[in-house]
């Protein structure tokens, strides 16, 4: 039997889960040479895998020192901010400075609880998942880490779904069912591995990709509905993502 979110909820550590992640993206971008760090990332093509690095790290202490985006930021403005930061910076540099933000960072997410704390889990490991694919790495698909960083997004789908009134879809993943966007048969059903849900919903599949899911019903409607709801200055890539 699968484990429900509410267990996830009561038990997960996400400030544990946000720095074992952590650990496990210095240890992959520590391994490469200067080259691979210079490579364009697919998943978010203005920015290379020094970059990525520079953002996590610039997002730990941006929301540690409650630096927020400014008023009239458009688009990805505050994320640049935090790459400009970081750019030319050496990586022993910026990965010393994510070991000093990244205790009181952790602690937010307890403090915050599990909804918040998934958000951010959910961030870190899409980065790192889109540093992995862009040096060739195998994927990160640690079971729990992912679990609870789709728990983010099917709630993000949710709240979606529900203020659109767009109707129901009945999601199949990792032996678990279940129904967003309220109640009654559903508009759309996707069946699909954890992973993958993931990947689509975070906005790291092409519309292609996501169509040759497993779908039943309006597919159509509701990829038109999540590319309005993304935001952060990012949307579904045009070319498939292959990881």
């Amino acid at each position: 039997m699968q484990e429900s979110r509410q267990n996830r909820e009561a038990r997960v550590d996400t400030g544990a889960l946000y720095e074992r992640t952590k650990a496990n993206f210095v240890a992959t971008v520590s391994a490469l040479p200067d080259a691979s760090l210079q490579l364009r990332v697919p998943a978010t093509p203005a920015w290379s895998v020094r970059d990525v690095l520079a953002h996590v790290v610039g997002l730990a202490g941006d929301l540690n020192a409650q630096r927020f985006p400014e008023p009239g930021d458009a688009g990805d403005a505050w994320t640049d901010r935090q790459v400009q930061r970081g750019r030319g910076r050496p990586i022993d540099d910026l990965r010393a400075e994510w070991d000093r933000e990244a205790p009181a960072f952790e602690e937010g997410l307890r403090a915050f609880g599990y909804e918040m704390g998934s958000h951010f889990v959910a961030d870190l490991h899409a980065h790192f998942q889109d540093v992995r694919g862009a040096v060739g790495a195998p994927r990160e698909s640690d079971e729990l880490t992912v679990r609870v960083a789709l728990d983010h997004y099917v709630g993000f789908v949710n709240g979606l779904l529900t203020e659109a009134s767009w109707g129901t879809i009945e999601l199949v993943t990792g032996g678990d069912t279940e129904q967003l966007g309220g109640t009654g048969d559903y508009r759309a059903r996707l069946g699909a591995p954890p992973f993958e849900v993931l990947r689509s919903l975070s906005g790291r599949r092409s519309a292609r990709q996501i169509r040759a899911l497993d779908w039943e019903g309006d597919v159509d409607a509701f990829l038109t509905l999540l590319q309005t709801g993304l935001s952060g200055g990012y949307s579904l890539p045009v070319a498939d993502l292959i990881e």
